[in-house]
């Protein structure tokens, strides 16, 4: 039987860089991958998505040519009046991507691959099945299950009979939905969604809360439903879906609306509602490890019930991001392979996300109504800067959205910050440095920004807080100044 000092499960984000990280450290490492190195992320989110989203986004550009001193140009064309070139292209950029994901690539790291389907037999043992090799025992002294997530099925009756797709097929469609319904209001349902109907689809998000985006910011939710009602997209909120049917070629989702109940067509159906842990399969019972339908239970040092197995990445029901994925596998092989006190508990208290709407929607730490629940309404301040105030964003014809930064305490420390604008992703990694470093929004204020930059939404907040904060010496300043007249 071979023995490791580290196994990782799951090829995705978190098992690539456990299983890596271990490696440069010496340990005997055996990662353990269903199908293919590269997980959700490279596959079916982050890298298909955004691509998909590049085309869609530029379908909206051409038709904004007004905007920037054009004739109007008429409908898109795909290429080859083909839908399936959009996708094919979403392929293409998969497979370049998906490179630097090849076994190879982490076997000339130290990393010794395995391609099966493993289940634990006991606390330290497991049993591999593999198409060449059906039965294969190995141990180890530490384990790593980063398998991932997969999509949630709402419990709507006939929706299993009727079918739908979600991100694991959305990238293989070849033919454009002439309409679709989307069930869900996250990230992934908002996204999509704008998506397939810039590209020429009649798109109806269907969201059971009361607002889009229920982890974000609620200005933040309010200013992008409006964006994408003001695209032509149908969101429905409060809105619960009860049961779907199919007939006649067309799809129809039965809805309960304000206690009255109608019915909704289209071509196909895209279920966005949530992900759950993969932990099937793995018999997690027989090495002691507790779960549920949404989590592996684990620590601060994400150690399991099994105190020598560990979980990283969407297993944990943390945060699911491929980011955050990459922060906890880093932290599982600081408290895996040493000791105290070089171990460390998990931070979350600077975690930043984006959603990919345009405009986009970037979020770090606390919304406005977290911090004034946890600080009280007299000890938060929050300062706003829109981007209509930004002279780059006049020029790039971007003016929507906002920046705001929420402060607490009596220095005005940043415990959170929400970009609703262009580019929102890549301008919030100012804020996360600043609260990662415990700074204030004056900190902010004070920096000098190139101009014109996108980047002086959030210094325009911060100059803001360098004004309210000297405000405070006005009647001083007054008297001063009268003395002197």
């Amino acid at each position: 039987m071979d023995r490791y000092d580290l196994i990782v499960l799951g090829g995705g984000s978190g098992g690539l860089v456990a299983g890596v990280g271990a490696a440069q450290l010496g340990a005997r490492v055996l990662l353990i991958e269903k199908k293919a190195l590269g997980g959700d992320c490279l596959f079916t989110g982050c890298v298909p998505s955004k691509t998909f989203i590049r085309s869609a986004r530029f379908a909206a550009e051409v038709r904004r040519a007004g905007d920037f001193g054009f004739a109007p140009i008429g409908d898109l064309q795909f290429k080859g009046s083909d839908f399936a070139a959009i996708t094919d292209r979403v392929g293409r950029v998969i497979k370049t991507v998906g490179e630097h994901d090849a076994p190879e690539v982490f076997r000339n790291q130290g990393v010794e691959i395995l391609f099966g389907s493993p289940r634990f037999i006991s606390p330290h043992e497991m049993e591999v099945e593999a198409a060449d090799n059906p039965k294969q025992r190995v141990r180890a002294r530490r384990f790593c299950i980063s398998t991932g997530s997969r999509p949630a099925t709402p419990p709507v009756e006939g929706l299993e009979e009727t079918g739908f797709i979600t991100n694991e097929e959305v990238f293989h469609t070849k033919k454009l939905p002439a309409s679709l319904i989307v069930l869900g209001g996250g990230p992934v349902g908002v996204e999509l969604g704008q998506s397939f109907a810039r590209l020429g689809s009649e798109v109806t998000i269907v969201q059971r809360g009361a607002r889009l985006l229920p982890k974000d910011d609620e200005e933040a939710a309010t200013e992008l439903t409006r964006c994408l009602r003001d695209e032509g997209i149908n969101v429905l909120l409060k809105t619960e879906a009860v049961c779907a049917a199919q007939a006649n070629g067309h799809k129809t989702i039965t809805v309960k609306e304000n206690g009255a109940t109608r019915e909704l067509h289209a071509e196909e159906i895209l279920v966005a509602a949530g992900r759950r842990p993969n932990t099937e399969g793995l018999n997690l019972e027989a090495a002691g490890v507790k779960y549920d339908k949404q989590k592996i239970v684990t620590d601060e040092y994400l150690r399991t019930t099994a105190k020598h197995i560990y979980a990283a990445g969407d297993v944990t029901g943390h945060y699911l991001f491929t980011h955050m994925a990459a922060y906890e596998a880093a932290l599982v092989v600081r408290n895996a392979l040493f000791f105290y006190p070089l171990t460390q508990k998990a931070d979350f208290r600077v975690v930043p996300w984006a959603t990919y709407t345009d405009p986009e929607v970037a979020r770090v730490g606390m919304t406005e109504k977290e911090a004034r629940e946890k600080y009280g309404d007299g000890n938060v301040r929050v300062y706003r800067s829109p981007f209509a105030d930004n002279d780059r964003a006049h020029a790039e014809e971007e003016t929507r959205g906002f920046a705001k930064l929420v402060c607490a305490g009596r220095k005005e420390e940043i415990v959170g910050c929400t970009i609703v604008g262009a580019h929102a992703g890549e301008l919030i990694h100012e804020v996360v440095l600043a609260m990662k470093h415990r700074l204030s929004a004056s900190a902010l204020g004070g920096l000098t920004h190139v101009y014109p930059t996108l980047t002086q939404v959030t210094q325009k907040a911060g100059l803001d807080a360098i004004l309210a904060s000297l405000a405070r010496y006005r009647p001083v300043l007054s008297r001063y100044f009268a003395w002197r007249r």
